[in-house]
């Protein structure tokens, strides 16, 4: 019986991090000001570029790091929630932030933290921002956590505010409908600050240009890329006339880039097509619509909401997938029956499965709260049997996809040998 490895500094500072979710979500920003000010007020010094959105955040964020970076900036990423490992949320120029540099954060503020009872995202963000801050980046991109208003990270007075995609998400905090959504997101426009936005439901673009009136910030409209042609391992397209690809899959991937270029156009307007391509060409981000085999039709993708789930089948369409074989996992906050309605006929064989002793929801109650929607589907009782299925389906031609939880990535990429390098990008 092999024995289990002793625990280390960096292992006991973070359980206690973690611990922080007990405190749960708590919207505003008192805490994280109050922390701030503690640190010495990091972010004030900081050049940052703010994303919001409920959908396309991170992608985003990824790519425009990747074509700053690859311009010779040092480059800033702070995204959410992590694959594997918490430091992938605090990265510079690809590489996550290191164990000694959060057990430094860690032993100096813990005092503070529990007086001023942080909550867990609180205190992550004021962490990278404090990193960012004392490795002196020249830009750092932030992803918002949840909703945008009231989000931690809208302590930041960015140079730039990027609005991706919104959709239903997080109903049961941000607001039922689109529309209150769409404010939570609004929300981080700053006055007199550009707003780049993707395109939106009319509605939502009606809230965003009101607020940005109220702010005095020019909106610029990011209008679709053109001549799309996704394979099963990129994605071209055309924007302004000139030609561009990105190593991600799907049509939403291309309006992701499109975002991305323009962000990087308002940092440095007189980057050239070549300079922009070369970044796009670095761009990783796992976990969206992922290939796992090379040369196999099976892939990975943590969309868990219906605007995901739209994405998923409009590649899935675009790819000329015939035979399509799915593996569904959810976490216990989402909303099974707006998902599903995005579910029906997209699959030949539609399995649930889930993780023990995780957040995710148990495969039975998944089964009955799809079957209430009257999708068909079936209990797979071992994710990895899961794996298996599809692996082998995938030998015979037919596609395959696992879906709706980044709770299971450290499963998938032990199963298919993914090399990870700890979350560098």
């Amino acid at each position: 019986m092999s024995k289990q490895r002793p625990l280390t500094k960096i292992d006991n500072l973070l359980a206690h991090l973690y611990g922080l979710r007990r405190l749960g979500i708590k919207v505003g920003l008192e805490h994280t000001n109050e922390l701030l000010k503690q640190c010495g007020n990091p972010h004030l010094g900081l050049k940052t570029i703010h994303i919001a959105g409920t959908n396309g955040k991170g992608s985003t964020a990824a790519m425009i790091q990747a074509i700053l970076r690859g311009n010779g900036l040092k480059v800033g990423l702070y995204t959410s929630p992590h694959l594997i490992r918490f430091n992938e949320r605090i990265r510079i120029n690809g590489s996550p932030i290191s164990d000694k540099s959060i057990i430094d954060f860690m032993t100096q503020f813990t005092g503070a933290i529990d007086e001023i009872e942080a909550t867990f995202f609180e205190v992550t963000t004021v962490l990278a921002l404090h990193y960012f801050s004392n490795q002196e980046v020249d830009v750092a991109v932030i992803e918002t956590g949840l909703g945008g208003r009231l989000d931690s990270t809208n302590v930041i007075e960015p140079e730039l505010t990027i609005i991706t995609s919104v959709d239903l998400d997080h109903q049961h905090i941000l607001g039922e409908t689109l529309i209150d959504i769409a404010v939570e997101k609004a929300g981080i426009i700053k006055k007199q600050t550009p707003v780049l936005v993707a395109s939106q439901a009319p509605q939502v673009i009606d809230v965003i240009r009101k607020k940005a009136q109220e702010s005095n910030s020019p909106i610029i409209y990011c209008n679709n890329p053109q001549k799309i042609i996704i394979d099963h391992h990129s994605t071209c397209f055309e924007l302004d006339k000139k030609k561009y690809s990105v190593p991600l899959i799907g049509a939403h991937q291309a309006i992701n880039a499109g975002l991305a270029i323009r962000a990087v156009m308002h940092h440095l307007p007189d980057m050239k097509q070549k300079e922009i391509q070369s970044g796009l060409n670095n761009t990783k981000w796992f976990g969206r619509f992922q290939p796992l085999i090379k040369n196999l039709p099976i892939y990975y993708d943590v969309a868990h909401n219906p605007g995901g789930i739209r994405s998923i089948r409009t590649t899935l369409d675009t790819l000329n997938s015939k035979v399509t074989n799915g593996i569904m996992v959810l976490k216990n906050d989402k909303d099974v029956d707006q998902i599903a309605l995005g579910l029906d006929g997209l699959f030949n064989k539609l399995f649930v499965a889930s993780i023990p002793e995780s957040e995710l929801m148990d495969e039975q109650s998944l089964f009955n709260a799809l079957k209430a929607q009257n999708l068909n589907c079936n209990i797979m009782d071992s994710i990895e049997k899961g794996y298996t299925y599809l692996y082998d389906r995938a030998l015979k031609g037919e596609n395959g996809i696992i879906f709706g939880s980044h709770y299971v990535a450290e499963s998938i990429f032990n199963y298919f040998e993914i090399n990870f390098d700890n979350g560098s990008i």
